[in-house]
């Protein structure tokens, strides 16, 4: 079996989220910020899975700060994005909500060297294990977490659905790190997966929007529109709390 596998997989993603948040420095491009966190979760993901199984240990609070300040940012240019969409749109909650973003962006760049330090200092003290030794406690994992995702499904609760979403995607970003050889001796339906998040991403959106602006100071116009958007999440979450109930992964 390839050496040094989970390694050379993080060392990837750590390199790609030096990448992004350099680019991001440069051009300021939302997607950069986006990419930037998927990187981060494969890192989680695949640091806790080592962590269960092969008992290592890694100090993931040296990339806490800059994926936090990066979900800031990129929530506030998610919900300006919706708002921008809005017939007879709410210009003064725009500009109030792009000159916060125009902050955080100059402060999060400012920042930079001190996240590639920490980047740097994570990657140095990483230790995964050099070889993925035995195929039981790989497939004992995986039993292990879809268990747990099910029994998310139990209760009808926001807060457990989007549980349940992120462990799906932690699920995943692991599977997708393992040799093909492992991959197909591990139940995981990954196209049931995929449509899942599908509809759970578009759920999640809406989810987190409503999250958002409850917090916010809505004129007359904009909150008819926010009215229905939780009408729509409504009949979303219903939804997927009753399909996804029979289709347990």
């Amino acid at each position: 079996m390839e050496e040094n596998l989970l390694y050379y997989f993080v060392t990837n993603f750590l390199s790609t989220t030096e990448q992004c948040l350099t680019a991001f420095a440069k051009y300021q491009k939302p997607e950069g910020l986006h990419r930037l966190r998927v990187e981060i979760k494969k890192i989680k993901a695949i640091v806790y899975f080592a962590q269960d199984v092969y008992k290592v240990k890694n100090d993931l609070t040296k990339l806490k700060q800059l994926f936090n300040d990066a979900g800031t940012i990129r929530e506030l240019q998610i919900n300006i994005q919706l708002l921008s969409a809005i017939p007879n749109s709410p210009e003064r909650l725009i500009t109030k909500l792009q000159n916060r973003e125009n902050i955080l962006i100059r402060k999060f760049i400012r920042n930079g060297p001190k996240y590639i330090r920490q980047i740097n200092e994570f990657h140095k003290e990483l230790c995964l294990p050099k070889i993925l030794d035995g195929k039981k406690p790989i497939k004992k994992y995986f039993k292990k977490e879809k268990e747990k995702a099910n029994k998310l499904l139990e209760i009808a609760d926001r807060k457990l659905l989007h549980r349940y979403r992120t462990k799906l995607k932690k699920m995943m970003y692991v599977y997708n790190a393992l040799p093909k050889k492992i991959r197909l001796e591990i139940e995981l339906n990954s196209l049931t997966i995929k449509k899942q998040e599908k509809k759970l991403g578009d759920w999640h959106d809406l989810y987190s929007a409503i999250r958002f602006f409850s917090h916010e100071n809505l004129p007359m116009k904009t909150m008819e529109y926010f009215l229905k958007i939780q009408e729509k999440e409504k009949k979303q979450f219903i939804s997927l709390s009753i399909s996804l109930s029979d289709q347990h992964i």
